[in-house]
């Protein structure tokens, strides 16, 4: 018995201390577990513009972190594949700005008609996440090995944290859920005598960076982003042909989108020179309906814009 027991604490050790400790993050979940970490990738042009939406089960608050919001925001950021509209903190710090009404300074351009329309919604959420799946403390067994492998046994620990992580990606014209980008990431922790493995992902608040399991967190969403990343290119072609049904204009002067066709119609939202506007289609004598790129809709004369 105390053979066969000294034997499974050496094979331990030795399969944990073989194992490099970049191989210890299981990255693809289509690949295999020891596959290298996934390069961010990076876009020249934004392949969309997108609000992230906080999902009803707020699970972080369990496991001691923080709204993975930021990560989300962090990867995009560094992209460059999509523009993050904050429709959190951001967007109740512009509507106090408003409401400080005559306050602020002439000119200060805090009116209406400027927040930028989202073109997609993201839902950041979690399939499951262990911070001890599988954990073993070898020190049981120690007091039934004598000798140099007793003290091993007493001293080696091994954990194992593991994540998989989910984004959902919305269409926010039609609110079709058009995929969902899926990460996994685990990490093997082998420490010997209170040594553990340094390794991380960089300085993320809220717990991220600082606790075993919200790096492995960290690591799984950034796969899933990767997923999603790819996905949106792969549909890049038929979002565009989706999109505007007519190609766009150019406000040759300052003007306003009325309610109605008619100059004395109520002003929707003023347009300045240069503005692009995008027909709907819909005509009524020299009057156009057009879209600006807000998403606000109403009429203007066709002698006021022009083709780009």
């Amino acid at each position: 018995m105390r053979k066969i027991l000294t034997a499974a604490v050496a094979a331990t050790a030795l399969l944990g201390l073989a194992q490099p400790a970049a191989a210890q993050y299981g990255m693809d979940k289509k690949g295999p577990k020891n596959t290298a970490t996934p390069e961010l990738p990076k876009c020249a042009q934004p392949l969309g513009t997108a609000a992230i939406q906080e999902p009803e089960n707020q699970w972080w608050t369990s496991l001691g972190l923080s709204n993975p919001e930021a990560l989300l925001k962090l990867f995009a950021m560094r992209s460059g594949c999509l523009r993050i509209v904050d429709r959190n903190g951001g967007l109740a710090m512009r509507q106090g700005e408003r409401e400080l009404g005559g306050e602020l300074a002439r000119g200060s351009n805090i009116g209406r008609g400027q927040v930028k329309a989202a073109d997609f919604f993201i839902v950041p959420d979690i399939a499951n996440s262990n911070a001890n799946a599988g954990g073993m403390n070898l020190g049981a067994v120690s007091g039934f090995i004598p000798g140099p492998v007793g003290f091993l046994a007493g001293n080696l620990k091994t954990k194992k944290a593991q994540a998989h992580t989910l984004i959902t990606l919305v269409d926010a014209r039609t609110t079709e859920q058009l995929y969902i980008a899926e990460g996994t990431a685990q990490k093997t922790d082998l420490s010997l005598g209170g040594g553990g493995y340094g390794g991380g992902f960089g300085a993320v608040a809220g717990g991220y960076s600082d606790t075993e399991i919200g790096k492995v967190i960290t690591a799984a969403y950034f796969n899933a982003y990767v997923d999603l990343v790819n996905y949106m290119r792969a549909q890049a072609p038929n979002q565009a042909s989706a999109a505007a049904p007519a190609a766009g204009q150019t406000a040759k002067v300052a003007l306003s989108l009325r309610a109605t066709p008619a100059p004395t119609g109520k002003v929707v939202v003023p347009v300045d020179a240069g503005d692009v506007l995008y027909p709907t289609g819909q005509r009524n004598g020299v009057w156009m309906e057009v879209d600006d790129e807000n998403g606000n809709r109403g009429w203007v004369s066709s002698a006021q814009i022009t083709a780009r």
